[in-house]
């Protein structure tokens, strides 16, 4: 059976806006209280978002439309007219571009506002607002939500205000998509399981250190066996994160393992998971010699035994263990992350 971790709607969503890098949004969390950050909170700014947008008015584009007509307009597609005139009926298929709001942009808009109406989990009021505000977009489609839709919208000046309700369209789309894996889910706690989470937080860590200092560069780290013979078959090193001095000689490799239990046990001894520990041995071992600090850090969750173990090689490099308790105020979790530089 697959171990689940709880973790509180308001850390998920810091989580799930540094995953996602989405710097405005973490910007705009930071403004509220700890308590307030609940899933109807987002509800509640979404449609706050819309009935903005709304009162703006609504964006448009020109949009590309295929129609039977018995008047030439636009651009004659002829293999589809071919069967009309062999019948010899009074009826073309053009192809014209009409100025129109059914954009991508508002059909997200559309599409979330109709999946707030349908989560039970939502408080009455938001849902009512929700489904109001779905009306008032009649002349725009309804889609099925997906990534790569999300993926496909560029800002631009004439849409820039568009921005902050795409981003909160977005968390609460990746929200259902993980409530959909585990049927836990209430408006203050998620139940997740630890493979989901780790990836998650894999993601996390390399935004948060990204955005969050300036000391140090950030990024994903493939390193290369120092051995002779036969590379192919050798499995890849490829760090979660990698921090490199931007002016010292030193380097900061993390991982994220989010497992159960930090332990494991043989013959009623507890010791760390080996596979965790070698993976990262193999990690600082391969170390430049230019460097003149090196530390790997593993992180895990913490589940009741709280963990800050240091082991050294030599004067330049050690290996360190410690946990996270992602139940705790989100002040203190950024707190905690920022003190391993």
């Amino acid at each position: 059976m697959t171990d689940t971790f709880k973790v509180p709607i308001r850390n998920l969503f810091y989580l799930l806006s540094y995953a996602n890098d989405l710097p405005e949004m973490v910007k705009s969390l930071n403004q509220v209280e700890d308590d307030l950050l609940t899933f109807d909170f987002l509800v509640e700014q979404f449609n706050r978002e819309v009935q903005a947008l709304l009162h703006r008015g609504l964006v448009k584009n020109y949009v590309s439309t295929v129609e039977e007509t018995g008047t030439l307009s636009g651009r004659l597609l002829m293999t589809e007219s071919m069967p009309h005139i062999i019948r010899r009926k009074p009826v073309v298929v053009c192809e014209k571009d009409v100025y129109s709001e059914d954009i991508l942009l508002n059909q997200i808009m559309k599409a979330t506002l109709e999946s707030i109406h349908w989560n039970v989990d939502v408080t009455e009021k938001n849902r009512r607002m929700s489904f109001h505000l779905s009306e008032e977009l009649y002349p725009v489609s309804t889609i099925v939500l997906s990534k790569e839709l999300f993926s496909q919208i560029n800002f631009h000046r004439h849409n820039m205000h568009y921005k902050r309700m795409i981003q909160i369209a977005y968390l609460l789309f990746e929200l259902k998509l993980l409530s959909h894996k585990r049927g836990d889910w209430s408006l203050f706690t998620a139940e997740m399981d630890e493979r989901t989470l780790n990836a998650i937080f894999e993601k996390f860590l390399f935004h948060f250190y990204r955005l969050e200092q300036q000391n140090y560069r950030v990024h994903s780290e493939r390193m290369k066996w120092n051995l002779e013979g036969n590379k192919a078959y050798l499995p890849g090193m490829l760090t979660d994160v990698s921090l490199t001095h931007r002016r010292e000689l030193k380097k900061i490799i993390i991982d994220a393992k989010f497992y159960k239990n930090m332990f494991q046990v043989y013959r009623d001894k507890q010791s760390f998971h080996s596979g965790n520990m070698y993976q990262m041995f193999a990690y600082v071992q391969h170390k430049s010699e230019q460097i003149e600090e090196l530390r790997g850090v593993l992180i895990y969750p913490y589940n009741g035994v709280a963990m800050n173990e240091t082991y050294r090689w030599d004067e330049r490099m050690t290996m360190e263990i410690m946990t996270i308790d992602l139940d705790a105020e989100w002040k203190k979790i950024n707190e905690t992350l920022l003190m391993i530089l």
